[in-house]
């Protein structure tokens, strides 16, 4: 027993000896395979009065760029800006009309501005730029466009590069260069060689250092991985090759006292002293964009409006981290770029007829007449909204849930029944919350885009394209937008054939034709499953006299998880409400239909428990 200890305890030492704790100098040795640590003191090492942000020389090139421009950044050595202009093209407003919550996209011109001589090269037309940074030297420029390709320009070639085509299925969001200016690291995950135009690794190595922002000589704050490969912020030595670990998290930020941070990508925005390494929460919500200000140190950032009956759906708030007092103001888009001299915030609206602007010392907004949501659009987007704010958040009584469904959520039954009412009803019954976790994202994600909207008069089709939900069929009743149904595809033609199929099952069930009823479930080798099904099926037949048979809800499911099917040709199985009423008393049945390979729809199996939303079994 005595040397059963002794090992378990050699074993937590060994273990607490690989990881690197937050505040804690670490000397890389041999590559990344050893790690020499210090008990070098982190005061010491950061020396965070050193930095200063010279913002007279960011505000001095600033005023070189056309006043028909808005200027996003200034190179390293102050001898580039980069600029854009709005050219008014309405191709995006389409793409953000499908937006339910994140970043909208416009189209604008890029410019080079040399500082000097005020001479501009178009870089050319680009969706809105989702991350945009200069390399050590300032002579090269790295940035990821709205539709996620990657491009790198070069000063003194003035040669423009496209790097990466995004496929359909890539988002690419941020980038970081390496010291050698070398390769890029994108999404904090994935380091591409420049020269090769090539990924040389999905998965970057853990601590290998991708600049953020520079601090004096050879330190800079980084992002890197930990042993663990979770995302870790730094402040890096190149010259040791050491560093100290400030924060696990996503850099957004930093000024010469603090790093601003999120939790997750645009999710959960934190504050960490470079003095103290101490963090602080700034917001637990989805975070959009997100910026110190190097004059003054307070916090500018947008996030969503968690009043979703409010007629504007972002919010822009302003937070002195020391005090944490904020102001806040209402936007109907969370996207925004910082002038480098830190005067103004340049919205990127959902509709290129918009242009708005922000005053960053009082948060007064300027802008030409705005055009907002239809008011359709809008309806459903806050129904859509409330509805995954309740699947998310909600902890209280099955009365309380009942009349929070009811403002989310109808029963309809044209053209044919549809009950996402009764459904959740049922589901919190099972579960006492309104989903199980395992039916679910770990956490509501910041940015969610319709995959499909289609709006007939008082009805609408949306596809969310989520795990646990994505087809949703929709009603308005007076103002006001409902959820009828998940998955149900009325108007397609599965659920019609579906629908004849069960019809003409029951009728034989009424007319007791047995052969016909309970062929489904005759084969040569006879089992226990099949017979229990023809039982099923028996006990309706000799009872039919007294029974009516009535079809409810079909819903259409796909069996990789299970889940839902976003479109009806993808369906694999179907679930179908049946009502049987024997003078007062009424019992649901649920009656499932399989197909594979997209051939003919046939009866599968009988099954007392009645259709819920959530589980196919």
């Amino acid at each position: 027993m005595k040397r059963f200890i002794v090992i378990l305890l050699s074993i937590i030492v060994l273990l607490s000896g690989c990881s690197v704790k937050q505040g804690q100098l670490v000397v890389i040795e041999d590559g990344n395979q050893n790690e020499n640590r210090q008990n070098k003191s982190i005061f010491e090492h950061l020396n965070v009065e050193s930095r200063k942000f010279p913002m007279e020389k960011y505000r001095e090139a600033v005023s070189m760029v056309d006043k028909s421009m808005k200027p996003l950044a200034v190179s390293p050595d102050f001898s580039m800006v980069l600029a854009f202009r709005a050219t008014g093209n309405p191709v995006s407003d389409t793409f953000n009309r499908r937006v339910l919550i994140g970043n909208m996209v416009q189209e604008i011109e890029l410019y080079a501005i040399t500082a000097e001589t005020r001479e501009s090269k178009s870089l050319g037309k680009f969706p809105s730029l989702k991350d945009f940074r200069f390399d050590e030297t300032g002579k090269s420029l790295a940035f990821i466009d709205g539709n996620s390709n990657i491009y790198i320009y070069n000063s003194i070639s003035r040669q423009l590069q496209k790097l990466v085509t995004a496929e359909k299925w890539n988002a690419y969001n941020t980038l970081s260069w390496s010291k050698d200016s070398k390769s890029l690291m994108i999404n904090c995950r994935m380091e591409f060689d420049i020269s090769s135009r090539e990924f040389i690794s999905i998965a970057v190595d853990s601590y290998t250092p991708f600049i953020k922002s520079k601090f004096v000589e050879s330190s800079y704050i980084v992002q890197m991985k930990n042993n663990e490969y979770n995302d870790m912020i730094a402040f890096y030595d190149f010259n040791s090759k050491s560093f100290t670990s400030i924060a696990e998290g996503i850099y957004s930020d930093c000024d010469g006292s603090n790093v601003l941070y999120t939790k997750e990508y645009m999710s959960g925005l934190n504050i960490v002293s470079l003095k103290t390494l101490e963090s602080k929460s700034i917001d637990t919500g989805p975070i959009y964009c997100s910026y110190i200000m190097k004059s003054t140190g307070d916090i500018l950032y947008s996030t969503l409006n968690n009043n979703l009956d409010d007629n504007t759906r972002y919010l822009l708030i302003k937070v002195n981290p020391n005090t944490m007092q904020r102001i806040s103001i209402k936007l109907g888009s969370p996207t925004f770029y910082m002038s480098p001299a830190e005067d103004k915030l340049y919205v990127i609206s959902g509709y290129s007829e918009n242009a708005i602007e922000v005053d960053t010392e009082n948060l007064k907004i300027s802008q030409n007449d705005l055009v907002n949501d239809d008011p359709d659009i809008y309806g459903i987007k806050t129904t859509l909204l409330k509805m995954l704010q309740l699947d998310y958040s909600f902890i209280d009584t099955y009365e309380k849930y009942e009349n929070k469904a009811k403002e989310i959520y109808k029963n309809t039954y044209d053209p044919l029944p549809q009950e996402a009412l009764e459904n959740k009803l049922v589901d919190f019954t099972r579960f006492n919350m309104p989903i199980p976790t395992s039916q679910r994202e770990d956490h509501l994600p910041a940015a969610i885009f319709f995959d499909q909207l289609n709006i007939a008069g008082n009805k609408a089709s949306v596809n969310l394209g989520l795990y646990y939900i994505n087809s949703i069929e929709m009603v308005k009743e007076g103002e006001n937008w409902y959820i009828t149904g998940f998955s149900t595809h009325p108007a397609s033609a599965e659920a019609a054939a579906i629908f004849s199929i069960v019809k003409k099952h029951l009728s034989d069930i009424k007319n007791k034709n047995i052969g016909e009823a309970v062929k489904h479930w005759v084969a040569k080798e006879d089992n226990d499953y099949r017979a229990a099904q023809r039982k099923i099926v028996e006990e309706l037949i000799k009872d039919a006299d007294n029974l009516t048979f009535e079809i409810g809800e079909i819903e259409l499911w796909s069996m990789s998880d299970p889940h839902r099917a976003e479109s009806p040709d993808r369906s694999t199985y179907a679930k179908v409400k049946i009502l049987i009423t024997e003078g007062n008393n009424t019992v649901k049945y649920k009656l499932i239909l399989s197909r594979q390979y997209k051939q003919q729809y046939a009866i599968d199996s009988w099954n007392t428990d009645p259709l819920s939303i959530s589980q196919l079994f």
